[in-house]
């Protein structure tokens, strides 16, 4: 017919014209009895000539009668097949241009000098009618030229029954089955798997719309390309899950929306920077979502989330993960310095007519969050590992005209746990919580502590319950109770046990910041230990513990600020039970020192308010039987502290120092007892004793043939000091300069003894090397990466360890091997590889090239054959493809055959080695035979008795310290 041909030759022709783009249609066909249409690849082409839009085919009927009858247009079996359209932002001076903003501005130009009288009515939507409309196969592709995203819907399919555009929606919403008038059903299918479906009636006159909505696993990281280069994280993994009822339209020219019952997840999310995982997070999922945009009200019954891992770094500057997920433009607006702008006129709000929007979720869980944060606010880097926390709460008002219920849990490290339920008023900035802390770790404080004390907190745990009450003044209390169980903290001057005990119980404290004031009720102490040392200066060991930093200036006194006052402290007693202290005053002469065992008592109304001192009644055994007492007046609260106590020891066996005294004072003490009666005031910061000691029938024994003895003559100082009844009664005053005898006996069992002492139990291996006079770190034993063969270093070093080990018989050794993750891994699979490499090639592996790299690799013969042959058979691709490659990224720089060769190898190799992979155990076994290597070396070549070294299980938590072996002194 002549129709169809006119139009398929006429109308890409205007069209062309009218778009200003080439224009192309294959085929028109139109059956005159059943006035039925087809059009066949129809395109609108790219300036370049490349797709833009089109379909394959459009065909339909055009129903005559029916639109005579119907008054209108009617169309039925309506075919879209395999439509398609490239939409592109393009690259330009112009911040959003696409590839079809020519046609915009053509079209604009075209209709730009021609007069059209519009008609101020709008006009009304003519009546048509729709049967069997089908889209089918559709292709969407979104590209953005300038990010380089891309987002695709290669499947998207359209299906409407019947369409009708003057059905009223009430009437399509009928019951009847068969009411089917202007429903639709979309189904996107994305390029990744993800399926997007809408389903639901619309209505045109009033616009109107009802139906839901299901995302399902949508892809995220195809969308995150378009905004990729404003942030400097990644999203690696993401998926979203959305469904809704939804209606939308208007009503009296008002827009209506409302959204129910919608469900909203994101899961399975990645967000990385550099390489490194920031946020991974299983799921964080709103449920019950409902939305009414005449109401202005958002209702949500739910925020569920799970199994978070966040990590992130904390210095000076702040998180890392502010700078990280903000956008690149709001970071050179903070960096640019502010302009001196006047300040914005806020607008005056509209009378109270003005509905405000409402927004409520009803409840939070939170569950399986972990955060790990490298924290370097001070110096050295330390990693905090916030797990399992859990939160949950009450609902939760945008307006926050009411209080928020929560309950939270979490552990530290997995060194302490922390609850707390209560609740949270945003309003009025208020929290009133239950507080429970259960067995936290003071140790992990250690790094933080080093910084200002020297000193080692080697154990600890720390537990409080409470009530915490704050608001955002300062106005805090707390009331409760707290534990601090198993303390152990040491010097790291004197490497000597400073404090310990078993148990410190506060039944009740109550700490009020706006009073300034920490009342606490009852303090018991079980099994407390303290050691206490007066310098001859009459300074203590306490003054020692602060640290002197280089850059530090003398702190000046400290100006007195009349509008603060200092903490205001009560406590009604403090009990001791079976505490011990070790207590030695150099400042005397003859100098003493004693371990007080048994000690018991109590220290009651301390108070910093009050000039009346506390009171201490303590009792004490030395040696079990030996009594001690300490009793006086103290108040170490005052600016002025106040001290004045009277310590008294009575028969003291001296035949329990033989071990020192045999030792340096080159005699055993055969008999002897000792009574020593201190009084010690504190004033001004000074020390002033009034002394008295008496030695009672001592006897000296046998020399010790010791050679570390002292060479004063100590058997002429007891016969110039002890009287006709063999005693030695000496009365001293230290006030002032010490005109007494040179002769010190206390020392003889104190100062040397208990720092040898302290260094053999908390360092033997240095102790060990002082005495083979060796600087070496006879505790590590270094291998080299891979390996568990033993460098010849490392056997010198385990020669000098069993020389120390002839010395001390009563010691036996304990191995446990180490790796380094990293070093020892590369290692593992080189050797893998070369194996491999070695068994392919008909070679045995020591026969290969010594230093064998990837840049080293020969490129010809059976060596070169064998890598080929590894890749191919591992990889499952062809060697030859990355020869190829390389051709091709250089392009019109030629290379020479040499350097082809050596590239190619060189990637074939890299290829190989990191195809390689290791067994679970794989750095397990290799930390386990490198304690094996220790013991049999010790005990072959070092002639160490095998029951005195022992190798530890090293497979099970794999110590991933370095490439080494570790080792640790035992006594048998």
């Amino acid at each position: 017919m002549l129709v169809p041909y006119v139009v398929q030759q006429q109308a890409p022709k205007q069209l062309s014209q009218i778009l200003n783009r080439e224009v192309v249609l294959s085929d028109v066909a139109i059956n005159p009895f059943t006035l039925a249409v087809s059009l066949d690849n129809f395109a609108i082409k790219e300036a370049d000539g490349t797709p833009f839009v089109g379909f394959h085919q459009l065909s339909f009927e055009y129903q005559f009668w029916r639109s005579i009858f119907n008054w209108g247009y009617s169309v039925t079996n309506i075919e879209l097949n395999t439509p398609y359209a490239h939409i592109k932002r393009v690259i330009s001076d112009e911040p959003l241009r696409f590839n079809f903003s020519d046609i915009i501005e053509h079209l604009a130009n075209n209709n730009g000098t021609e007069a059209k009288d519009e008609d101020d009515a709008a006009s009304a939507i003519p009546h048509f009618l729709f049967t069997d409309l089908a889209i089918v196969d559709a292709n969407l592709n979104l590209i953005d030229e300038v990010t380089q995203g891309e987002v695709t819907y290669p499947s998207i399919q359209l299906n409407i029954a019947a369409f009708d555009s003057n059905t009223p929606l009430s009437t399509q919403l009928s019951n009847e089955p068969s009411s089917k008038v202007n429903r639709y059903d979309i189904e996107f299918v994305g390029r990744h798997g993800g399926l997007m479906q809408l389903k639901g009636q619309v209505q045109l006159t009033p616009f109107n719309v009802v139906g839901d909505i299901s995302l399902q696993n949508i892809h995220l990281p195809q969308f995150w390309t378009f905004i990729a280069d404003e942030f400097q994280v990644k999203l690696d993994k993401g998926l979203l899950d959305f469904s809704t009822d939804y209606q939308f339209g208007f009503e009296n020219q008002h827009l209506q929306a409302t959204l129910n019952n919608g469900e909203l997840d994101l899961k399975q999310l990645n967000v990385s920077h550099q390489q490194a995982s920031i946020v991974a997070l299983d799921s964080f999922a709103f449920k019950g979502i409902n939305f009414d945009l005449a109401n202005k009200s958002v209702v949500v019954d739910t925020l569920t989330t799970n199994n978070l891992t966040l990590n992130a770094h904390l210095d000076k500057t702040g998180v890392d993960l502010v700078p990280l997920f903000m956008p690149k433009q709001m970071q050179k607006k903070h960096a640019q310095p502010p302009k001196d702008e006047p300040a914005p006129q806020l607008a005056t709000t509209p009378s109270a007519q003005t509905q405000p929007w409402h927004a409520t979720l009803s409840q939070i869980k939170i569950s399986d969050y972990k955060v790990n944060l490298k924290e370097q606010l001070l110096g050295d880097e330390n990693l905090w590992k916030i797990g399992d926390i859990s939160l949950s709460t009450g609902p939760v008002d945008a307006a926050l005209t009411s209080p928020i219920e929560y309950q939270l849990a979490l552990n530290v490290n997995q060194q302490g746990t922390l609850t707390s339920q209560g609740a949270v008023d945003p309003a009025t900035q208020k929290i009133d919580s239950q507080i429970t802390m259960a067995n936290l770790a003071l140790t992990q404080f250690q790094p933080y502590l080093s910084l200002y004390l020297n000193i080692n907190l080697e154990d600890g745990l720390f537990s409080t319950q409470g009530q915490l009450q704050a608001d955002a003044s300062t106005n805090v209390t707390y009331q409760g109770a707290l534990q601090v169980k198993q303390l152990l903290i040491k010097d790291t001057i004197k490497q000597q046990p400073l404090l310990k005990w078993q148990t410190l119980d506060i039944n009740q404290l109550t700490f009020d910041k706006a009073a300034n004031q920490l009342s606490i009720d009852q303090v018991t102490l079980s099994q407390p230990f303290s050691r206490i040392l007066i310098a001859e200066d009459r300074s203590t060991n306490f003054q020692e513990l602060m640290v002197q930093r280089p850059d530090t200036k003398p702190a000046s006194k400290p100006e007195v600020n009349s509008d603060s006052a200092p903490l205001a402290l009560s406590i009604n007693n403090i009990a001791f039970n079976d505490g011990s202290t070790f207590f030695a005053d150099n400042s005397l002469t003859p100098n003493f020192a004693a371990s007080i065992e048994h000690l018991s008592g109590n220290i009651a109304n301390l108070s910093s308010s009050s000039e009346q001192p506390a009171s201490v009644d303590i009792l004490g055994k030395i040696d079990r039987y030996a009594p001690v007492s300490l009793k006086g007046q103290i108040n170490p609260l005052l600016a002025q502290p106040f001290l004045d106590l009277a310590l008294s020891f009575k028969h003291v066996e001296l035949t329990s120092v033989n071990p020192y005294s045999g030792t340096y004072a080159g005699y055993y003490i055969d008999k002897g007892l000792l009574s020593l009666d201190l009084n010690y005031q504190l004033e001004n910061n000074q020390l002033v004793g009034d002394n008295h000691l008496v030695v009672d029938q001592l006897q000296l024994g046998k020399p010790s043939d010791s050679s570390l003895a002292t060479s004063l003559p100590i058997t002429l100082a007891i016969a110039l000091l002890q009287d006709r009844h063999g005693v030695i009664d000496l009365g001293l005053q230290v006030s002032g300069d010490l005109d007494e005898p040179s002769f010190s006996f206390g020392s003889i069992i104190a100062t040397a003894f208990t720092n040898v002492i302290t260094k053999a139990v908390t360092a033997p291996f240095s102790l060990l090397a002082g005495l083979l006079g060796s600087d070496d770190e006879l505790d590590k034993v270094p291998f080299n990466a891979g390996e568990s063969k033993l460098p010849a270093a490392s056997q010198k070093l385990l020669d000098n360890l069993a020389k120390g080990l002839e010395s001390r018989p009563m010691l036996t050794l304990s191995a446990k091997g180490a790796v380094d993750e990293i070093a020892d891994s590369q290692a593992l699979m080189t050797q893998a590889l070369q194996q491999k490499l070695a068994k392919i090639a008909g070679i045995e592996v020591n026969t290969l090239p010594a230093n064998l790299t990837p840049s080293t690799y020969p490129t010809s013969g059976i060596l070169s054959d064998a890598l080929k042959r590894l890749y191919q058979d591992e990889l499952q691709l062809s060697a030859t493809d990355v020869k190829s490659q390389i051709l091709a990224e250089y392009g019109e720089k030629p290379l020479t055959e040499d350097e082809l060769a050596t590239r190619w190898h060189i990637a074939l190799y890299n290829y190989c080695h990191a195809a390689q992979t290791l067994s679970d155990d794989a750095l397990g076994v290799l930390a386990q035979q490198r304690a094996l290597s220790v013991k049999t070396y010790l005990v072959d070549s070092a002639n160490i008795g095998a029951e005195r070294v022992f190798v530890l299980d090293s497979r099970v938590d794999v110590d991933a310290s370095a490439n080494q072996a570790l080792l640790t002194l035992s006594a048998n």
